[in-house]
C-alpha cells in the first residue's frame, strides 16, 4: 500500500471513546490506503489506555499519554506521532460512517485540498425541546453557499500532513484550556497557500450531552466561537489594527441587528433564541476585538 492514513482520536474522560473507537471497526479504507490510529490521552492520568489496548481494530493502535489537559497539546502529540502522508482528527464523542474516510479522502484526491472537512451531525435524546432541534445548533454543518472556505474545526477533517502549507504548524497551547485552537490552525493553513475544502457526505454522528441542551450552553459556545474568529483574524493579518477595527465595527453592527430582531422575535421562542444565539456570535467577536480574555473550557473536569 502506498498510502498512509493516521487517525487521532484526542480524549479526556470521555467514556463515550469505547463508542468512538468501535465505530472505527467498520471504517473502509480509501483504496491503496493503510490505516493508523492514535490514540491521545490528555488526561493527569493514564485513563484511556485500558479502552485504547482493549479496541479491537483491523489496524494498528497506538495509545499516547499527554498529560496537560491541554487540547493544544494532545493534537499536536498526534500530530508529531503520525507517519502518514493523512491525518485525520476525530473527536472522541462521535461516531463515523463506513465511508467516512473514503468520501474525506476521495475529495481531498479530486480537489488537491490541504484540508478537507466534513459534518458532524448531532443526535439529540429523547424530550430535547423542538426549537433546539429545530436550530440543530449543535452540529457543524457545510457553509452556506458557494463562500471559500478560510478556516475550520478539528471536530471531523482531513490534513494532508506533507503539505508545504501545514508543515510545521502546531496548534497553540495558549487556546488549548479555551478553545479556539482549531480556528487558528487552519486559518494559518489557509493563509500559507492552503487549499481549504469540505466533504459534505463524510458524516460523522455525535450523541448530545444532557448538560448541553441549554440556552445558556449555547450561548457560551457561539460567543467563544466569535471570539475565535476575530483571534483568528486578527493573528493573521498583515495589517492587525486595521482588522481589528474592520471586525469591532461589523461585530457591532451584526450584534445590534441580531439584538433587535431578538425583541422583535417575543412572540416565537425558536426565532427569538435564534437570534440570541446568532448574537452571541458577534457579541463574542466584538469581546476580542476589545482585548476581553476567554473563559477556559476545557480540562476542568
Amino acid at each position: 500500500m502506498s498510502c498512509r492514513i493516521d487517525i487521532c482520536v484526542c480524549t479526556f474522560r470521555r467514556p463515550m471513546l469505547a463508542e468512538t473507537l468501535e465505530s472505527l471497526r467498520q471504517v473502509e479504507p480509501p483504496p491503496g490506503c493503510s490505516l493508523y490510529l492514535l490514540v491521545v490521552d490528555n488526561d493527569d492520568t493514564p485513563s484511556a489506555r485500558a479502552l485504547a489496548e482493549q479496541a479491537c481494530l483491523p489496524f494498528p493502535v497506538t495509545y499516547i499519554h499527554a498529560p496537560a489537559r491541554n487540547i493544544s497539546i494532545a493534537r499536536n502529540a498526534g500530530l508529531e506521532a503520525a507517519q502518514g502522508t493523512f491525518l485525520a482528527f476525530l473527536d472522541d464523542d462521535e461516531k463515523a460512517g463506513a465511508d467516512w474516510l473514503l468520501q474525506l479522502h476521495g475529495e481531498a484526491v479530486r480537489s488537491g485540498a490541504d484540508a478537507v472537512f466534513g459534518p458532524a451531525v448531532s443526535v439529540y435524546p429523547e424530550g430535547t425541546e423542538a426549537w433546539m432541534i429545530d436550530g440543530d445548533y449543535h452540529s457543524t454543518k457545510p457553509p452556506p453557499g458557494p463562500a471559500e472556505l478560510t478556516t475550520g474545526c478539528t471536530a471531523n477533517v482531513l490534513i494532508r500532513r506533507t503539505a508545504t502549507s501545514v508543515a510545521g504548524l502546531r496548534f497553540d497551547p495558549a487556546l488549548g484550556r479555551c478553545g479556539g485552537e482549531d480556528t487558528v490552525f487552519f486559518r494559518q493553513v489557509f493563509v500559507r497557500g492552503g487549499k481549504l475544502r469540505f466533504a459534505p457526505q463524510a458524516v460523522v454522528y455525535e450523541d448530545v450531552a444532557p448538560q448541553r441542551l441549554s440556552l445558556g450552553w449555547l450561548l457560551q459556545r457561539r460567543l467563544r466561537a466569535g471570539q475565535s474568529h476575530a483571534h483568528a483574524r486578527i493573528l493573521t493579518s498583515p495589517v492587525p489594527v486595521r482588522t481589528r477595527l474592520s471586525l469591532l465595527f461589523a461585530a457591532l453592527a451584526k450584534g445590534c441587528f441580531c439584538a433587535a430582531m431578538s425583541g422583535l422575535s417575543v412572540g416565537s421562542r425558536a426565532r427569538r433564541n435564534f437570534w440570541l444565539i446568532r448574537g452571541a456570535l458577534h457579541l463574542g467577536a466584538a469581546s476580542k476585538c476589545f482585548g476581553m480574555r476567554e473563559q477556559t473550557l476545557y480540562g476542568t473536569s
